[in-house]
């Protein structure tokens, strides 16, 4: 639904009417969001390199680290399509991406393939819920910029399963501590980007539609932690 916009910044919108003009800007942060998020996912991705256990593994990460970055411009040009303003568009999220990132900052070569695996494909599975919310140019962008990781989450997954093989218990829990740090990360920030702007909410639909959305990504962040037989932490 759309609605008129108001001078909080569209926070205390009424949802009963919404203008084309503000769904259209409401489009265009959250596209800016993932946009800049794939910026920081390549920043993640290549510094992970100096972790990679042999040269092998490093120039493994460092062609996913520039696979990231080619989906981030892909995203961008659509994003140049969308407004006259996509600084301003990516700008609109970026203090609470910063801060997810920021504590989703792998330490080990472990942690940065669980980042790949766990966290990265979270950000994938929110592109193809939200995609059909977009109009057709728009979605197929975005599929194009953020699904399509099949090589990389079955690498990830291959090298943390040779972490527990190789390590048991202690590589377990190192996925584990660092998992529930992600999610939790996550959700704190997903709760700040929906108190800071009503973009996620107009583009989706409302908070009912917001909240199944998140029921969604939980639900498919557990079967990723089942292929891996790792628990989630409280």
């Amino acid at each position: 639904m759309l609605c008129e916009a108001s001078p909080d910044g569209g926070r205390g919108q009424s949802r009963a009417m919404v203008t084309e003009a503000a769904r259209k800007e409401a489009v265009a942060d959250l596209v800016g969001g993932l946009c800049y998020a794939l910026l920081r996912v390549y920043q993640i991705t290549a510094a992970a390199t100096a972790s990679a256990p042999s040269i092998d593994l490093a120039e493994r990460q460092a062609a996913f680290a520039q696979e990231e970055f080619a989906r981030h411009r892909r995203l961008r040009a659509r994003l140049d399509d969308l407004t006259d303003q996509p600084q301003a568009a990516m700008d609109r999220f970026r203090e609470t991406v910063d801060a997810f990132y920021l504590a989703a900052q792998p330490d080990r070569w472990l942690e940065s393939q669980t980042f790949h695996f766990v966290g990265n494909t979270i950000t994938t599975d929110f592109a193809e819920i939200v995609a059909s919310r977009f109009d057709d140019q728009t979605a197929a962008a975005v599929r194009e910029a953020l699904t399509g990781r099949t090589e990389q989450e079955s690498f990830a997954l291959g090298q943390i399963l040779e972490a527990i093989e190789r390590e048991g218990a202690d590589a377990r829990e190192a996925i584990s501590h660092y998992n529930a740090n992600l999610i939790g990360a996550g959700l704190n920030r997903f709760r700040e980007a929906l108190l800071a702007s009503n973009s996620v909410d107009v583009v989706l639909g409302g908070p009912e539609a917001v909240k199944d959305v998140v029921l969604e990504l939980l639900g498919r962040h557990r079967e990723r932690l089942e292929r891996m037989n790792i628990e989630q932490l409280d």
